[in-house]
């Protein structure tokens, strides 16, 4: 029975595979669409008889990739939506895939689902980057076992990486089109003049103006692959070739769209000025950024060669301030596939693929914009270096231990601006520097020798474990002093698992870059949405541990849907809302409080950091968070009770607490209680938000032991609380604090007691 489906799955796509070569190359027609959608009817039919039969799933994947590529093939004549079809027909073949062996198959969908990636939409950043990381995923092994399939790969790799560098440009060019009718729009309303002011230097920073968007098209014209030129995209950008040449060299003539811009602007800051609406200093600001874009927007070359001339400055100023060139036109040989230099060629794309997201942005204000710039500008610089390297594994070394990473912890704080958060840590506060070659591990000693070498692999120390009676506030630096942080959650005996999970919660309360090590088939106690390394005990684990340590250098923090940013500010300006007595302080307050009107999240970092320097209470530390940051409600007590996720006694202490907290007026929270899919994320809101934490430390728990981590990080009021004799529930991090005792057959006398004492004791 399987192979009479498996040959007739073949005659099927021998079939479909003469209806596209007869159609080629529009593949459109009543005959076409009717072919292929019976063919996609019997696929579909194959597909449930396999899994009913219980056939491999090797061949139900096959079948799926097989369905996924005729939805593909149907696109011209169907439209766009079949190919995301297709798409969540591949999704189901990876799934089937994922336990299976077959490298020539997992490289042929990733071939097959990036190249109907690339399709779907060309202004898409992120669906591009997913292409682009498969088709070069399915070229290593092509380069490896099946060299007569690079052709085609690279055709298509170039393409992607053709509309990666045209993306950010096209939509730009749009963006600026629809800016300018937006700003004229607005100042026919009567809106507020510095708004619209600011709105048009944001314009002025993300494309440069006519003569910016001019110099950066104009890179794209020349170094574009030629297959790329017959797509519309290209036709668009080519469109405006003419109309931005004309605003940049035509004798300081503006576009009527520019002139009426002008013309209001100008007319509306004497108006306001006059009135007194516009203070004299933001006049001055405001006329200047003015006269800056009026720069761009006119020019007074009148004969060609100076015209020449200008263009020739324009396009190295464009150059050197925007570097939006491609690593492909750095005009030196790709690095070799298995040098060390490709791979840091790879986690630079992360960090440029970032920038240029960011640069695209319209919501940030004039210093992100700067950074933007700034960053991306650096990343270009280092790019060169490291194709300089070329195969020279040593030379490479000294590039990523210098340059590299010092830049990628740059290029992570500036995406950690949304997350910062005030906090009170238990530990010492202290301003520490980032050792960018130093990694954090805990974890057993076995593990640490694998580590190790892994480090000595790609040129990085690991911390040593501390001792003495300082060791918790010792791993506390040693964590903020980290580049990134490994965690064995292999670890099994109750103490050392308990510790280990607890420094996971302070790294991830932290921001820090996470490495998790797990055994195969090792299932997490929880899911903190970071993807485990599986170790077997093989060769292979030193190899794979390195190759998570790099990737984790790049690691972003994920962007907010929110600018969480201006939470923040609201929270530290209703701490602060009165006069500090102190002049420093006061004046950064001030200035908090002007961010409110403006927002820009890195301005608001910025400034937070400077007002709490002045301040120098030695109990106030800001720190970036993995989620978004979160606070207590004013006039509410919140108590979150932390206990192992299980039924049985757990759900006794749970029931007996709740009718405390009912009886004192405090909401009372439990942490498996959470209704929301993303338990990790429900649990730190809920501790963020609370004023007390009841913390049951009876059973080594891993989840426990997590929590307690990122409430100690925040520095959250806490009861500790165990069954039985407290020594049976420490380990090393909390072995100097005191631990409760109550009895769960009398839990009024014990449990009831010190809760109570700790509601109403501490505010």
């Amino acid at each position: 029975m399987e192979r009479n489906l498996i040959n007739f799955r073949e005659q099927l796509m021998d079939s479909v595979d003469q209806a596209v070569d007869k159609t080629w190359p529009t593949h459109v027609g009543d005959d076409f669409v009717r072919e292929m959608q019976w063919a996609v009817d019997e696929l579909i039919n194959i597909c449930n008889e396999m899994k009913a039969k219980g056939i491999s799933k090797l061949e139900q994947s096959r079948t799926y990739r097989y369905l996924g590529n005729v939805y593909s093939d149907l696109e011209p004549a169907l439209g766009k939506q079949m190919l995301l079809k297709a798409i969540q027909t591949y999704k189901m073949a990876e799934l089937l895939l994922k336990d299976q062996s077959d490298e020539f198959e997992k490289a042929k969908l990733n071939f097959n689902y990036g190249n109907t990636l690339r399709q779907i939409d060309p202004d898409n950043i992120e669906l591009l980057q997913e292409s682009r990381q498969r088709i070069l995923s399915c070229r290593a092994y092509f380069a490896e076992n099946e060299t007569n399939y690079l052709a085609q790969v690279d055709k298509v790799l170039n393409s992607v990486e053709d509309l990666l560098r045209i993306a950010p440009l096209a939509n730009a060019v749009k963006k600026k089109s629809d800016g300018m009718a937006n700003l004229n729009e607005r100042l026919q309303k009567g809106d507020n003049i510095s708004d619209v002011a600011s709105k048009m230097n944001e314009l002025m920073m993300v494309d440069g103006g006519p003569a910016g968007m001019l110099g950066q098209l104009q890179v794209v014209v020349d170094t574009i692959n030629d297959d790329q030129k017959q797509t519309e995209k290209y036709k668009d950008i080519q469109k405006q070739m003419p109309d931005l040449t004309k605003q940049v060299l035509d004798g300081g003539e503006m576009s009527h769209d520019n002139k009426q811009i002008w013309s209001l602007l100008e007319e509306r800051l004497k108006s306001d000025s006059a009135k007194g609406k516009v203070s004299e200093d933001r006049v001055k600001s405001l006329s200047r950024m003015m006269e800056d874009f009026g720069k761009i927007l006119s020019s007074d070359e009148n004969d060609l060669r100076a015209m020449q001339a200008k263009q020739q400055k324009m396009k190295e100023f464009i150059a050197g301030k925007f570097e939006m060139t491609h690593y492909l036109s750095h005009g030196i040989e790709r690095p070799p596939d298995n040098s060390r230099a490709a791979e840091l060629v790879e986690l630079n794309w992360q960090l440029r693929c970032y920038l240029m997201e960011e640069l695209s942005r319209t919501e940030k204000g004039e210093e992100e914009s700067k950074e933007i710039i700034e960053l991306y500008k650096r990343t270009s610089v280092i790019d060169k270096r490291i194709y300089e390297v070329g195969a020279d594994n040593k030379k490479a070394l000294i590039v990523v231990k210098e340059e590299l990473r010092p830049l990628s912890l740059e290029v992570r704080n500036f995406s950690s601006r949304f997350n910062t958060m005030p906090a009170r840590p238990l530990w010492k506060v202290m301003d520490t520097t980032v050792d960018t070659n130093a990694i954090f591990f805990s974890g057993t000693e076995n593990t640490r020798v694998i580590i190790e070498a892994a480090c000595q692999r790609i040129g990085l120390k690991i911390m040593r474990e501390p001792t003495g009676e300082t060791y918790t506030c010792a791993r506390w630096i040693q964590l903020q002093k980290s580049i990134t942080t490994i965690f064995d959650l292999r670890v099994t005996d109750g103490p050392g698992m308990a510790q280990v999970n607890y420094e996971l919660g302070m790294a991830l309360t932290l921001g820090k870059p996470i490495v998790i090590l797990v055994a195969e088939g090792q299932v997490l106690p929880f899911d903190v949405e970071i993807e485990p390394i599986a170790l077997n005990g093989g060769n292979q684990d030193v190899s794979d541990i390195a190759t998570a340590i790099d990737r984790s250098m790049v690691w972003i923090y994920p962007r907010l849907h929110s600018n969480e940013s201006l939470v923040t500010l609201e929270y530290v300006l209703s701490l602060y809302n009165r006069p500090q007595q102190n002049i420093y302080a006061d004046q950064m307050l001030r200035m908090l409080i002007d961010l409110q009107k403006i927002p820009d999240s890195l301005a608001i970092m910025r400034t937070l950091v400077k007002f709490y320097q002045y301040l120098n209470d030695g109990e106030v530390q800001l720190i970036h968070p993995r989620w978004s940051p979160a606070y207590p409600e004013k006039n509410e007590k919140r108590l979150f009770h932390v206990t192992p996720f299980k039924t049985g006694w757990p759900d006794r202490v749970k029931t007996f607490t709740r009718k405390i907290c009912k009886t004192v007026g405090v909401k009372y929270i439990r942490d498996d209680d959470m209704s929301e899919p993303n338990i990790i994320l429900s649990i730190w809101k809920e501790i963020s938000r609370a004023t007390h934490i009841l913390v049951d430390l009876t059973d080594y728990n891993a989840n426990v032991a997590l929590e307690l981590g990122i409430a100690h990080t925040l520095g959250k009021k806490i009861l500790l609380l165990g069954q039985g004799n407290p020594n049976t529930h420490i380990f090393k991090s909390i072995s100097k604090f005191r631990i409760k005792s109550y009895d769960i057959n009398k839990m009024k006398e014990t449990l009831g007691v010190e809760i109570q004492n700790f509601i109403t004791t501490i505010n």
